[in-house]
């Protein structure tokens, strides 16, 4: 289940705290997803010495892109499931202005496009604050930027912009 509370509780019409309210929720479950991984994972010991080093563990960066893409496809309306329909709602509330546009003309994907790489640092964000060494925050953040990011130990997987168009 996908974190969305914020996004559920928003009550604005700007763009502006729509963007708010991805990143808090991106944020939170990522911080969430980590702890359950763990936990998957014999208690994750080594996962989280990894984590307190800066590397985020591929298996865990795989589902780090697949939750980027659930936001994205909520944003875009595009139906993840039935346990959203308020959210959907709050989020129409910010197109409905202007055929689906923002009351500045962006469209759903051009308002993905201009957020989508704040709301990837605030999963980054996240993962650095469920790995209790704030002060790797900003390797983390430098070593997995939202244009070069991959999932695959090699340089042959998808970027995350590759991946989560699909």
């Amino acid at each position: 289940k996908l974190c969305v509370i914020n996004l559920q509780h928003f009550k604005e019409n700007t763009s502006v705290e729509l963007r708010k309210a991805f990143i808090q929720c991106a944020a939170a479950e990522t911080f969430l997803l980590w702890h359950k991984y763990k936990t998957d994972n014999n208690g994750g010991e080594e996962l989280q010495n990894q984590l307190e080093s800066g590397i985020i563990p591929e298996d865990f960066k795989r589902q780090m892109f697949y939750t980027f893409g659930d936001y994205r496809d909520l944003c875009l309306d595009k139906n993840i499931g039935s346990d959203v329909s308020e959210v959907e709602k709050n989020i129409k509330r910010v197109f409905s202005s202007n055929g689906d546009k923002t009351p500045n003309g962006q469209s759903r994907l051009d308002w993905w496009g201009k957020n989508c790489q704040d709301i990837w640092q605030g999963m980054l964000c996240g993962l650095s604050h469920a790995s209790g060494n704030i002060s790797n925050v900003e390797t983390i953040k430098n070593n997995n930027t939202y244009s070069l990011v991959k999932f695959s130990g090699d340089n042959r997987g998808p970027t995350l912009e590759e991946f989560s168009k699909r």
